[in-house]
């Protein structure tokens, strides 16, 4: 016979506890992931719901088309590919100036952040000139460049730039001070204490300036290319309001909303991905 009280619970439990948490967490991540989707599927519903009683029985459906004559007016912009190139035009002009932005509001963030003396040299003329908008410099964009690509491009660096540099300043700037000191009673340099503790714990500040920029770049190419181009998006809109073509502008609106909402989700995915190490970075002190 063998005594129950000879046994081991914990060496003997432990797979089938193990295998009991492990299926308890997959059983409740599955319920949250279908009760997101979900809950977005009936937002969405909800909205184009009003958008509809609205645009049938309070406003003129003229000046709000419903949800249906925007998409029977969308299928022939997608199926001749017109709506396709302005996509392309306006996203290739996006790129150019979202990533140009990032990349030198970074490089300036970052040395902003670590020269106290710089900080305070530029920091006055830095807040000064981040009020003026991308809509503000189009005249200024125009007499500089002309209306060719690089006044786009100027414009939407404008609108990036400044937030990409204030959040990466203070990242820099809130590096946990535990951090440092523990990196220095492990024998680390200056250069190494920056390089592998400063930058990373800015990294989050970085992600967060360059989500706020992306939606400025995708406000930015809108009055850049009403203004100032023959191709587009905003010269789409342009275009249709000049002909009092209300369903086409609310086909570009819907386009950038769709557009703007696909781009930050492939960006957070590709975070996730990449830097989902450091992300963590702002609640571990």
């Amino acid at each position: 016979m063998v005594n129950v009280r000879d046994t081991k619970p914990g060496l003997a439990q432990a797979p089938l506890l193990r295998r009991t948490s492990l299926g308890g967490l997959r059983a409740s991540i599955a319920p949250g992931r279908h009760r997101g989707v979900l809950l977005s599927a009936a937002s969405l519903a909800l909205a184009f719901l009003i958008w509809q009683l609205l645009s049938t029985f309070i406003f003129n459906p003229f000046l709000i088309p419903p949800p249906l004559e925007v998409i029977r007016t969308a299928i022939p912009m997608v199926m001749s590919g017109e709506i396709f190139a302005d996509v392309a035009i306006s996203m290739s002009r996006i790129l150019v100036g979202f990533v140009t932005g990032s990349l030198f509001g970074v490089i300036f963030g970052v040395l902003l952040g670590r020269i106290r003396v710089l900080h305070d040299l530029l920091d006055p003329i830095m807040e000064l000139l981040r009020y003026l908008s991308p809509t503000a410099m189009i005249p200024i964009a125009v007499i500089w460049f002309g209306i060719g690509e690089m006044s786009k491009y100027f414009l939407i660096f404008w609108g990036t730039f400044f937030i990409v540099l204030i959040n990466t300043t203070a990242g820099v700037w809130r590096a946990p001070i535990a951090r440092q000191r523990a990196a220095e009673c492990l024998g680390a340099n200056r250069l190494q204490i920056f390089l592998m503790v400063m930058i990373p714990s800015a990294v989050p500040y970085i992600v967060t300036g360059m989500r706020v920029a992306m939606a400025s770049s995708f406000m930015s190419i809108i009055p850049a290319e009403i203004l100032a181009a023959d191709s587009g998006i905003g010269y789409l809109l342009q275009k249709s309001s000049m002909l009092l073509q209300t369903n086409r502008i609310f086909v570009a609106l819907a386009t950038i909303c769709i557009l703007g909402f696909a781009v930050d989700r492939l960006f957070r995915f590709l975070v996730q991905r990449v830097l989902a190490r450091y992300m963590s970075y702002v609640s571990v002190m």
